[in-house]
């Protein structure tokens, strides 16, 4: 049929320039009026000052060519990707424009066979639910990792993202760790046995009874070394057994009975001066001079001691420096007392503030007071309004 039309067109053409009678030759192939109008006009020619410069024909083509050029130049612009890329990152590039572009002018573009492209177009894997969620969680987990200042392992982070209404498990975390290639700054250092010494000189009133069910009813000290720049420097810190909070907490150049005093005092103000207050540390000297013991005597503070020798009468203490030490002072060189001073209260705000303990069902010590604190207010309203309400 193609060809019986392409037949009578041409004859139509030829015999239009000798006759030159358009109504003539349509009644003779049988073809309406604008059919032949069009055939004919496609070989007419355009003309500019006096001149023929081209047919119809030829300006149509012009036109279809100028498209395509224009079509491919759009091609290139959106794909970015050339010739010389590998065959992965041209399959790539193409499958993000299917249905948008023709997939066979994209493939001669980049100079890749169509097949090619089919094959891994019509193969690929799909991303799963799984796979997105990895990704999510990955993200959450660099986040939590370096807020924690790259202290946090894996179940310090499970334990924040469990807070921050994640559901993931431990092993969850620790292969998209591994996957990440990060891990925890801590190092683990080389701690002796101590000793036993069942000789007792002062009296044990904690008896390792760690958990208490309010503020302010026990609180535990201790000192520890720490160094600048091949200099000895000494840290004191008083924890709320309640919550595990650091209350107060000195720095100095002296390991003094000055060091032990000037941090109760600070703790004792911070607390608004609480009563019926117990206060536990091992027997250094400092927590055993004269001048400390008479401090807690005129402030109406039971003190409590650990035996000597045994660090497990006041765990929560070498807890807090074990902790320190691994997530913080290890990993760092000090030059100046500056320097370790800013990262000692660096540590304690965030310890306050931000990491999750297992002994308080991973809340934060700032947490569980201000939990403590709000369902008191709310007993003390409640008390207060049905005591009123017995007055009406």
């Amino acid at each position: 049929m193609r060809k019986l039309k392409e037949t009578i067109k041409s004859n139509l053409l030829n015999e239009m320039v000798e006759i030159n009678n358009p109504k003539e030759l349509c009644e003779r192939y049988g073809i309406c009026k604008s059919t032949a109008y069009n055939w004919l006009k496609s070989f007419r020619k355009i003309t500019y000052n006096n001149h023929n410069i081209l047919t119809y024909s030829d300006y149509y083509k012009i036109q279809k060519q100028l498209k395509q050029k224009n079509l491919e130049f759009k091609i290139f612009q959106d794909l970015h990707c050339f010739k010389d890329a590998s065959t992965k990152e041209k399959e790539v590039a193409i499958s993000k424009f299917v249905g948008i572009y023709p997939i066979k002018t994209m493939c001669r573009l980049l100079e890749i066979p169509k097949g090619t492209f089919y094959n891994y177009h019509l193969r690929r894997k799909t991303i799963t639910q799984n796979q997105i969620r990895d990704e999510q969680l990955k993200q959450e987990i660099l986040n939590i990792f370096k807020v924690s200042g790259e202290r946090f392992g894996a179940k310090k982070i499970e334990a924040k993202l469990r807070t921050n209404g994640i559901k993931t498990t431990l092993h969850k975390v620790q292969t998209l760790m591994k996957v990440l290639n990060i891990k925890s700054c801590q190092r683990i250092n080389k701690i002796e046995a101590p000793q036993n010494d069942n000789s007792q000189y002062y009296i044990n009133k904690l008896k390792r009874l760690f958990n208490q069910n309010a503020p302010n009813k026990f609180w535990v000290s201790d000192v520890t070394e720490l160094k600048a720049c091949k200099n000895k420097f000494y840290l004191c810190v008083i924890l709320d057994l309640f919550s595990r909070k650091v209350i107060a907490f000195r720095l100095s150049s002296q390991n003094n009975v000055n060091l032990t005093v000037n941090t109760f005092k600070d703790a004792y103000e911070s607390r608004n001066r609480p009563c019926n207050l117990s206060f536990h540390s091992d027997q250094g000297n400092n927590y055993t001079a004269y001048e400390f013991r008479e401090l807690l005597r005129f402030l109406n503070v039971n003190q409590s001691f650990s035996k000597k020798g045994n660090p497990y009468d006041n765990a929560c203490m070498e807890s807090f420096f074990s902790s320190f030490k691994r997530e913080e002072y290890n990993s760092k060189q000090y030059e100046h007392f500056d320097e370790l001073e800013e990262s000692v209260a660096s540590y304690i705000k965030f310890y306050n503030d931000f990491r999750p303990h297992q002994s308080l069902k991973n809340k934060t010590p700032n947490q569980v007071e201000e939990i403590y604190f709000c369902e008191t207010n709310k007993k003390i309203h409640k008390h207060v309004v049905d005591n009123f309400g017995q007055f009406n």
